[in-house]
C-alpha cells in the first residue's frame, strides 16, 4: 500500500519534471527537471507492484501521452533548447510507455 502510493507520487513527480523539462526555457532549470524527473521515474519504477495493473496502465497511457507531448513541441518549436528538451524527453517517455507495455503489462503483438 505504502509502495503503490510512493509509486505513484513519484511518477507524478517524473511527468511535472519531463514537462518542465519540454517547456522551460533556461536551459539549467531543463537540466534540473530533468535529473529531478528521471529520478523520479527510477523511484517509481523501484515502487511500483507488478500486480497493479490499473496504475501500470495508468502509468503506460500517461508516459505515452508524455511523449506525443514532446514529439509535438520539437517539432513546431523554433527555439533550440527547447526542442532539445522535447527530443529528450519524448524519445525518454516512448521508452518508458514501451517497458511498461511489454515487461510489466505482458503484451505481446505477435
Amino acid at each position: 500500500m505504502v509502495g503503490e502510493l510512493i509509486a505513484i507520487i513519484s511518477f507524478i513527480m517524473a511527468v511535472i519534471g519531463a514537462l518542465a523539462a519540454i517547456f522551460m526555457k533556461n536551459r539549467d532549470k531543463q537540466t534540473m527537471a530533468s535529473v529531478v524527473g528521471v529520478a523520479f521515474l527510477i523511484s517509481f519504477f523501484i515502487n511500483v507492484n507488478k500486480e497493479s495493473l490499473l496504475l501500470l496502465q495508468a502509468a503506460c497511457i500517461v508516459a505515452f501521452l508524455l511523449s506525443v507531448v514532446g514529439g509535438t513541441v520539437a517539432i513546431f518549436s523554433n527555439e533550440e533548447s527547447k526542442r532539445t528538451g522535447a527530443i529528450v524527453t519524448g524519445v525518454v517517455s516512448l521508452g518508458t510507455s514501451l517497458l511498461i507495455l511489454f515487461s510489466y503489462l505482458k503484451f505481446q503483438p505477435f
